[in-house]
């Protein structure tokens, strides 16, 4: 029995990210929040939940002034990209230690990326290694917190 697509009206999507952001923004205030130097616990979901209700006020001014056609067909997703993400998970859990953060995420990325996003080999290699690199900076160099560098130097 294949389960059907579901028809989404695109305005829809946003609103419910929009929900989920003030959600997660009043239980992250709830906790200490800390300073940047030595975050709280409270700290990084406030950001991320601020981060995504912007990107949802940004996503939901594009609807409004440019809709589509006001629905969007939402199919299931195939066997072979639920495979391949469950698999790119499981790797990059057992290569995290041995291989290390840098290494480990761009290859998580690239592969997230070309079977999900469908994206040419050169975004994806180009795209997985930026934002590697681009989280190991913020993590490691910013935050100062210690990522297993495996087979790198750094």
């Amino acid at each position: 029995m294949a389960i059907a697509g579901t028809r989404v009206k695109s305005a829809a999507v946003p609103v419910v990210f929009l929900l989920l952001s003030a959600w997660i923004c009043v239980e992250a205030v709830q906790v200490p929040l800390g300073s940047f130097r030595m975050p709280g616990a409270g700290f990084f979901p406030l950001g991320l939940g601020l981060t995504l209700g912007v990107l949802s006020i940004v996503l939901l001014g594009m609807n409004l002034r440019r809709p589509a056609d006001g629905v969007t067909f939402l199919g299931p997703p195939k066997r072979s990209e639920v495979l391949y993400l469950v698999g790119s998970l499981v790797a990059a859990v057992w290569l995290f230690e041995r291989a290390g953060f840098v290494i480990t995420m761009a290859l998580f990325v690239a592969v997230v990326l070309r079977v999900l996003g469908r994206m040419s080999w050169v975004k994806v290699v180009v795209l997985g290694m930026v934002s590697s690199l681009t989280a190991y900076v913020v993590f490691s160099r910013l935050l100062l917190i210690a990522l297993p560098s495996g087979v790198l130097p750094f």
